[in-house]
């Protein structure tokens, strides 16, 4: 048996210092305090101080989980890794995250819900990236599809259209097939499927103009054909680049005859 012989106030508020047979033991929160009834002359078993040492080791945790929430939404695994990084029991831990979700604090299916909501409304990021960065957060499989079926598809439409736009400027330079190409690719990358891929390019309503197309193709020959010594491995190039062999053949017949 040991018998607290002082309770001394820290300078952190709600925190104390208990004294055992007049030597320092551990240090509480005032609710570990009260919840133990810890005074001058109680005396406690080994057991007694083991469970409140453990209670106290929760209670910090608990706090450290709670600040760490402060900040933003967290999903299950991102609490215990950074509880277990900060070198808390499992037994602690496990006891935060029951804690937490019994208080709603913590809940991978609101995260989720919140998560997909705001890449939609601040990115670009389709459906199957915003998939892979919610298994990078530790969400169930589950839950992220159960979230991801709710998504509307006007939204990702809208979402996808608007990333195409960009993409097409950027490829101002390239031929119409090869400009196509890019947008598909860019937003097959960034987590589209398929069909909403299709659906983007049908919005943006784009078609080819001839004229402007021979010009890219002109601007595009005089600035490579001094490479090629042979007219074949030109056209073998301008080709790969999403020209048609009877523009080239145009483009090419006109710097003969000039």
């Amino acid at each position: 048996m040991a018998k607290v012989t002082k309770i001394q106030a820290q300078k952190r508020k709600g925190r104390y210092n208990v004294f055992l047979d007049g030597q320092y033991a551990f240090p509480v929160a005032e609710t570990t305090l009260i919840e133990f009834r810890l005074m001058n002359g109680v005396e406690l078993t080994d057991d007694q101080i083991k469970e409140i040492k453990d209670r106290e080791n929760v209670n910090k945790a608990y706090g450290d989980a709670v600040n760490y929430l402060s900040y933003q939404l967290r999903t299950e695994k991102e609490i215990k890794d950074y509880l277990y990084k900060k070198e808390y029991h499992r037994d602690a831990v496990d006891d935060v995250i029951a804690r937490l979700e019994k208080l709603h604090y913590l809940d991978d299916g609101n995260y989720a819900k919140s998560f997909i909501n705001t890449q939609l409304r601040t990115t670009a990021n389709g459906p199957k990236i915003i998939e892979q960065k919610l298994h990078q957060k530790g969400v169930p499989d589950t839950i992220i599809q159960d979230k991801l079926f709710e998504i509307d598809e006007d939204t990702l439409i809208e979402n996808a259209t608007e990333f195409a736009k960009k993409q097409a400027r950027k490829q101002k330079r390239a031929s119409f097939s090869q400009m196509l190409t890019k947008i598909k690719q860019s937003l097959y990358q960034k987590g589209y499927n398929n069909e909403i891929i299709e659906e983007a390019l049908k919005s943006l309503e784009l078609e080819p103009d001839e004229d402007d197309e021979l010009e890219k193709l002109r601007k595009l020959v005089q600035k490579v054909e001094h490479r090629y010594d042979k007219p074949e491995k030109l056209i073998k190039y301008l080709m790969t680049k999403g020209f048609h062999f009877d523009e080239i053949k145009k483009v090419l017949s006109e710097d003969s005859d000039d």
